[in-house]
């Protein structure tokens, strides 16, 4: 005996009534989020348009304009860019901006990249160096300047260290000879702990195989470091020195400015620096934005120049 068939349609329009909709709820969860994440960028991007994008565009219109802060801007065209070019003092700056970068840039990868190995290691006493070595990123440009004037100083803890081994340090930072390098020394001391923070962060994807590998081989541990670790951090290495390059450049402006304020006779005044003074010592703001936009195109060209080496090297290999 067949059993008759139910009809089913009363209850499947019951059931649809009854379920919410999916894809509304799935729209109005994306609009929430949607609605949470322009909430909480939109006071960091007013904030970065203010201070960041609004004087940078203003910056580069006062460029082809004469302005002393207090009168109209009178417009000049391309004269302020034509100066820069027979500015000897812009030349002298654009030399102490190289030989701090050049000065600067390796000895601050190569201790970085030695600290970083030596904080991933398990050696006795690593939990101290693990603490310092972020010291420096803790404390402001402004205060860690102040502190190494003090240790620059005649009577300071430098020149105290000297005359423990019979040395006469000199005055640091009034010395011609002396002043530039005691500026770098700073600067590569205030740059170490990023340095070291990528490193660390290159050197943990580095597979522990090939250590084991070369262990096998009886390779020592100091040829592991420079044959197996080091050209596999190499993309943290082209970082690091784009990253360095750009501090050296422009981040000398208010070390120098508070340690030495661009002496003696000019040999720690910066581009940065050099700049500060035109706008503010001389209230030729026209001119200070060329010589700021000069300093852009500065860092343009070390980050293409550095491509173009890893470009060349990729190629080769």
């Amino acid at each position: 005996m067949s059993t008759p068939a139910l009809d089913t349609q009363p209850l499947r329009q019951d059931e649809e009534k009854r379920t919410p909709d999916r894809s509304y709820g799935y729209r109005r969860g994306r609009r929430v989020d949607a609605l949470t994440a322009a909430a909480f960028l939109t006071p960091g991007m007013l904030a970065f348009a203010l201070f960041v994008i609004l004087p940078a565009v203003g910056g580069l219109v006062l460029t082809f304009f004469q302005w002393d802060l207090f009168g109209a801007p009178r417009w000049v065209g391309l004269d302020n860019i034509i100066r820069l070019f027979g500015d000897a003092e812009m030349w002298q700056a654009l030399g102490v901006t190289a030989l701090f970068v050049l000065m600067g840039v390796l000895p601050t990868i190569l201790i970085g990249f030695v600290l970083a190995v030596l904080v991933n290691t398990k050696l006795p006493g690593i939990a101290a160096i693990r603490v310092f070595y972020f010291a420096p990123m803790i404390a402001s440009a402004a205060v860690s300047s102040l502190i190494w004037v003090n240790l620059y100083s005649t009577n300071g803890l430098v020149n105290q260290a000297l005359s423990w081994i019979g040395v006469n340090g000199p005055n640091w930072l009034s010395d011609l000879t002396w002043a530039r390098p005691a500026l770098v020394i700073m600067m590569i001391w205030g740059g170490l702990p990023l340095v070291i923070i990528l490193y660390l962060a290159g050197l943990q994807r580095v597979p522990d195989d090939i250590y084991a590998a070369a262990s096998l081989d009886g390779a020592s541990k100091w040829r592991q470091v420079w044959s197996m670790t080091w050209p596999n951090v190499w993309g943290t290495t082209v970082l690091i020195a784009v990253l360095q390059a750009v501090s050296f450049v422009s981040g000398s402006f208010e070390i120098a400015l508070i340690m030495t304020d661009g002496g003696p006779l000019g040999s720690t005044q910066s581009i940065a620096l050099y700049s500060y003074k035109v706008a503010f010592g001389q209230r030729d703001i026209g001119y200070a934005s060329a010589l700021s936009l000069f300093q852009l195109v500065l860092m343009i060209a070390i980050v293409v120049l550095v491509r173009g080496i890893v470009r060349f090297r990729k190629e080769r290999s």
